[in-house]
């Protein structure tokens, strides 16, 4: 079901589908032709809309072709001079004009039939990611073999979209700067990547990871320099709420909106009052119906603490092509020991999701702790994720924002497998809301907060919202790209949300909370925490 509107949802978001389909070419093919009767039939009624506007201009020009006669120039049937008659030339034109309305509307409605089904069948998805590749590798060899020409022309763009922000908003917003830029950034990222890493262009054509190769050398430095700074001894204990802040969940949308939750209001966004800090994330486990226990783990972005194991420095080393950089990640280890002392047993299946930093750490655990644990389905909102080496077993729901940049920063669009789903939204201004009318004779015309285009499901809004252009790397933003795909009906999305709720189907029994903080050696008593747990540099 569509999302109903309010007036203070500014923004919405029109998702797009790759991956995750499995279709036989003739389904495809059947389909495809669908949608291409359908835009024949959209291109035959503008064509009929059209001949209506040229017969209402017909009307007009005979109506001014004899300027002398003040029958035929009023054109009004009932003003006629003794021996003269004319037409209703008013009248005609306004029919026609009508007509060309209503078939323009039809045309309208069939093309955006077209449209609808072909993002919710993804029919043109392996070209549209053939040209997109085919883009990106001209910009990274264009930013390898000329990068200083590459910087000014995004600099270039990104000034531009900063000014034109300035007029629209009405006040200086680099928010704009990103909106601009996306089209460029996985090219002159993965070009920048090549760079630092020491690919040459011509090997960098057959693969995508020249940013994590350059996130593993800049993790040489930049780890044992955050361990200085940072210390490098993690301590994770379980810390109690006191609210509910995660609640029980059924679906990718519920689970998005608990990830929502926990971090917002780990960060003092939202006010739940349940004493949860940084450097939190929530455990929950489930009971199947034969006893056996199925795992749901969620873990929120950074939050930049200074003494947070989901520090800044901690995502270079989430990014690092080299396993055993990755597994050094604060962040990673944070999360993997929690889920020790949840309990998570070896073959129990676990589901993870994460925002930002928050989906790295999902995809690492699942790349890299892939023998420890059974980890059956991994969401991401907002991470660049593309790269990492996650088992063909593990089921992969990306939700990507196109001009969120934090996505792109692998520098590739992830991969197009039967069990590995992306969901990109598109952000766009919501339609403003019209006002309710009284008319003359005492009748009222409701005002509406219609979503544009055909339906409902064209696009969904972006609740909470403001007027002015907001960084799409907030999680509702996802949930609104995720909430599209969803109404889309979306064969590939529904395959993916019902192996989430089964890995996770059962009666929640436990949620628990667990919090981690970085020192440079043991400050905290062992009878005040719950396990003490330290491990290699990193």
């Amino acid at each position: 079901m569509g999302v109903v509107m309010s007036e203070h949802d500014y923004w919405q978001v029109e998702s797009s589908v790759y991956g995750g389909v499995g279709y036989a070419p003739a389904t495809l093919e059947e389909y495809a032709a669908i949608a291409k009767a359908l835009d024949d039939e959209a291109a035959g009624f503008a064509a009929i809309a059209t001949a209506w506007e040229s017969a209402a201009l017909q009307l007009q020009s005979h109506r001014h072709s004899a300027p002398m006669c003040v029958t035929l120039q009023s054109g009004d049937p009932s003003a006629v001079v003794p021996g003269h008659v004319t037409a209703p030339y008013a009248a005609l034109g306004n029919r026609c004009y009508d007509h060309a309305t209503a078939c323009q509307r039809l045309s309208d409605d069939l093309r955006g039939a077209a449209d609808l089904l072909i993002r919710a069948h993804s029919l043109y998805s392996q070209a549209e990611m053939t040209a997109r590749r085919m883009f990106t590798e001209l910009l990274q060899a264009g930013t390898q073999a000329k990068p200083g020409y590459a910087a000014a022309g995004v600099a270039a763009v990104a000034a531009g979209g900063f000014l034109a922000g300035w007029t629209i908003d009405g006040k200086p917003n680099p928010a704009w700067m990103s909106t601009f830029t996306y089209p460029f950034q996985e090219g002159v990222l993965s070009g920048a990547g090549g760079i630092i890493g020491g690919v040459p262009i011509g090997k960098s054509i057959a693969h995508t990871d020249e940013v994590n190769k350059a996130a593993g050398k800049i993790a040489n430095f930049s780890g044992p320099a955050k361990d200085v700074v940072q210390g490098n001894h993690l301590d994770v204990r379980e810390v109690q709420a006191n609210a509910d802040v995660v609640r029980a969940s059924g679906s990718v949308a519920e689970s998005m909106e608990n990830l929502r939750r926990l971090a917002e209001e780990r960060l003092g966004k939202i006010e739940l009052n349940s004493g949860l800090e940084y450097g939190t994330i929530a455990i929950q486990r489930y009971e199947r119906s034969d006893g056996t226990n199925s795992w749901l783990v969620t873990i929120p972005g950074t939050d930049g603490q200074p003494d947070s194991p989901f520090g800044w420095a901690q995502n270079v080393e989430l990014m690092s092509a080299d396993q055993e950089r990755r597994r050094k990640a604060d962040s990673a280890r944070m999360v993997a020991e929690a889920m020790r002392q949840a309990g998570i047993g070896k073959d129990e299946p676990v589901a993870l999701i994460g925002h930002s930093q928050g989906g790295i750490v999902a995809a690492t655990l699942a790349s890299d702790w892939a023998e420890e644990y059974t980890i059956e389905h991994v969401v991401t909102a907002g991470s660049p994720v593309a790269n990492h080496p996650i088992p063909q077993r593990t089921w992969v729901t990306s939700v990507e924002i196109d001009d969120e940049l934090v996505a792109a920063l692998d520098g590739a669009a992830n991969p197009v497998t039967d069990n590995w789903l992306t969901v990109q939204g598109h952000v766009s201004p919501a339609p403003a809301a019209t006002p309710s009318t009284v008319h003359s004779d005492g009748s009222c015309t409701p005002g509406a907060t219609p979503i544009t285009g055909l339906t409902p499901y064209d696009a969904a809004p972006v609740a909470g919202s403001t007027n002015g252009r907001e960084l799409s790397h907030w999680i509702k933003y996802h949930q609104a790209a995720y909430q599209n795909a969803t109404d889309l009906g979306s064969p590939a999305v529904q395959r993916h949300e019902a192996h989430f709720q089964e890995v996770i189907n059962g009666e929640l029994k436990e949620t628990r909370y667990y919090q981690g903080r970085m020192t440079q050696s043991a400050t905290i008593a062992p009878s005040e925490r719950t396990t003490e747990f330290s491990t290699f540099g990193g």
